[in-house]
């Protein structure tokens, strides 16, 4: 038997995930809504998958993740999200994930994905190719790492000074996904704080 756990701090969310993996075959599914808990469960229970929302606090999915995959090597993780997807493909490429899910996915689209990902496998976007070409287009000299317009606009305002709740505000999202992208881009730049991605691009003049 396999044993999946899905992290969401959504209850509702989380209730309709599970649900919707009813169907799986030799799956026992369990869930958690505290992020901060999960590393603690696995010290008592083994888990082979965990399918993580990515936008949770206190500790979000790509943090999780990287906790995860840090303590347990071989565990299979699948960030889901209602946000792009491409936004995201960087972690694929760099196998820091296993797989990705949009919130707006099929019932068939998340099973098909799951089973995919328990045989090795990815299930990917057709735009994703287009993601890989561009990536690999680019010169590894200067702009090893691509960063897009709002993210160079986040490090901006970050290299100002703003807060998390400040830089919402400024560009008129939430304070959410503000630290969602600040995770994105901790993990592009192989950093781990703001200072440190501050820093890496002003060495690569990104920002000034």
């Amino acid at each position: 038997m396999i044993n999946l756990l899905i992290v969401d701090d959504h209850p509702v969310v989380l209730d309709g995930t599970k649900t919707l993996l009813q169907d799986l075959a030799n799956v026992s599914i369990h869930t958690e809504r505290n992020s901060t808990a999960v590393l603690s469960r696995m010290d008592i229970q083994t888990f082979h998958l965990f399918l993580i929302d990515i936008n949770m606090k206190v500790i979000n999915g790509i943090q999780l993740a990287d906790l995860i995959k840090k303590k347990q090597p071989d565990a299979f993780i699948v960030l889901y999200t209602g946000y792009e997807l491409s936004d995201y493909y960087e972690l694929l490429i760099e196998k820091k994930v296993d797989g990705l899910l949009s919130k707006l996915a099929t019932k068939e689209q998340v099973i098909q994905t799951i089973q995919a990902t328990l045989r090795g496998e990815i299930l990917l976007a057709a735009d994703f190719l287009d993601f890989v070409q561009q990536r690999t287009n680019v010169p590894t000299t200067e702009h090893d790492v691509l960063l897009s317009d709002k993210e160079q606009e986040i490090l901006n305002l970050v290299a100002q000074g703003a807060t998390n709740k400040a830089i919402a505000s400024t560009l008129g999202v939430t304070q959410r996904t503000i630290e969602n992208y600040l995770s994105k881009l901790f993990v592009k730049l192989n950093v781990e704080s703001r200072a440190e991605a501050v820093i890496v691009a002003k060495a690569k003049e990104w920002i000034h």
